[in-house]
């Protein structure tokens, strides 16, 4: 799997700051033809004054515009710049001219707007040429400079646009793995909701029952105490393979599960098996999944907040689809999976998986009394696949 530090642009950021601060070594040619003039202590120490000026305020332009600030540019910077460049221009004469408009050209590129930059473009084009023939450059030797200076405008600003389009992307990178990681938060809450809250249920179940029996029965409260022991262990290895990975739910070990801890709690269990003529092939793996976590959370449902005495649970597939049908004669509720008014945690996990794989489920009230709950996933589709239809609530309650 191709790893995100792959698409790290802190490297080639880097070269272009070193190549940025490298185009500072242009600024050699004036200095060595102004020390060749021989000039006095005052004019020196002005000239190196401004070129530190001029060079400061250089490196902070193209370091922000090659960082991830690249959008939110210095104006000031680019003041200091264009003081320090004019300051130089009477100093170093007629090479400065002919080197300056690089810095100037780059600097607006990267500090101004598209109307302004252009503006900007034919003031320096105006400057440098005025500067050249007032040296006593021939014409020959000037005309070409403002087309050289248009040339690197289009070329700087296409480069701009291309280090803002890199910040963006390292902005959308950043999205992209902060939702990765939530992501992936969310998937384990649901998973580990969804495994372990079925078990826990049912050794809380077991041990009160194995508490009312303790003073009058002491060796079948031993035995539900065993099986709390047991529920406890599987349990734990639930949690140790939700860790490791996505744990598959197998559909005939949650319905024994959902159909003995459902007859220990009082509750008479029906299991209407899918009837396999129904299909001329068997219901894939991945669907047969989402309609073991469905008869997981509606038995954990039914023995947190139904007082129901029956309970039913069908099996259907055709051709196209596959469902699970949970009814039972207990009291209306609001609260699924967590125990909280609303949809809850359990319930819209369930809704999540099932909707990934483009299936529906409903739930509702029955008209007659008790509550149901039906879960239809198709046979070709597979979690993560497919567009969510959600939870219809209490639509077709009161199907058959």
């Amino acid at each position: 799997m191709t790893s995100v530090r792959e698409f790290d642009f802190s490297r080639g950021r880097a070269a272009a700051r070193a190549g940025a601060c490298a185009w500072l070594l242009l600024i050699v040619w004036p200095l060595w033809v102004f020390a060749g003039t021989g000039p006095d202590l005052p004019r020196v120490v002005a000239v190196l004054g401004g070129v530190a000026v001029f060079a400061a305020c250089w490196v902070q332009i193209m370091w922000r515009m090659l960082s991830h600030r690249a959008t939110t540019p210095d104006p000031l910077a680019l003041a200091g710049l264009a003081g320090a460049g004019l300051a130089l221009l009477p100093l170093f004469g007629a090479p400065w001219a002919y080197v300056s408009f690089v810095y100037a050209v780059s600097a607006c590129a990267a500090t101004l707007r598209t109307p302004a930059f252009a503006a900007s473009v034919a003031a320096i084009a105006g400057v440098e040429a005025a500067a050249l023939l007032s040296f006593g450059v021939p014409f020959p030797g000037v005309w070409w400079v403002p087309l050289v200076i248009v040339v690197q405008a289009v070329t700087v600003h296409g480069i701009r646009n291309m280090g803002l389009l890199v910040a963006r992307l390292d902005a959308a990178r950043a999205e992209v793995a902060r939702l990765a990681v939530e992501n992936e938060r969310l998937r384990f809450a649901r998973d580990l909701h969804d495994t372990l809250g079925h078990t826990l249920t049912a050794i809380t179940i077991r041990s009160q029952l194995a508490a009312r029996l303790a003073p009058a029965d002491p060796v079948r409260a031993a035995a539900e105490m065993g099986e709390v022991e047991g529920a406890a262990r599987r349990a734990l290895d639930e949690m140790r393979q939700a860790v490791t990975g996505y744990r598959a739910a197998s559909l005939a070990q949650e319905l024994e599960g959902a159909t003995r801890n459902l007859a220990v709690a009082g509750i008479e269990v029906t299991v209407l098996p899918m009837a396999t003529d129904t299909a001329d092939r068997p219901v894939p793996a991945a669907a047969e999944t989402l309609l073991a976590w469905s008869v997981r959370e509606a038995a954990t449902n039914v023995l947190r907040h139904s007082r129901a005495r029956r309970c039913r649970i069908t099996l259907r597939a055709d051709e196209t689809c596959a469902e699970v049908e949970v009814v039972d004669d207990g009291r209306a509720r609001q609260s699924t999976g967590d125990g909280a008014p609303g949809t809850g945690n359990g319930l819209a996990g369930l809704a999540e998986r099932v909707g990934a794989a483009g299936g529906r489920v409903e739930v509702g009230p029955l008209p007659g009394g008790g509550y149901r709950l039906l879960v239809r996933v198709p046979l070709e589709a597979g979690p993560g696949t497919g567009t969510g239809s959600g939870v219809g609530a209490g639509s077709g309650a009161g199907a058959a």
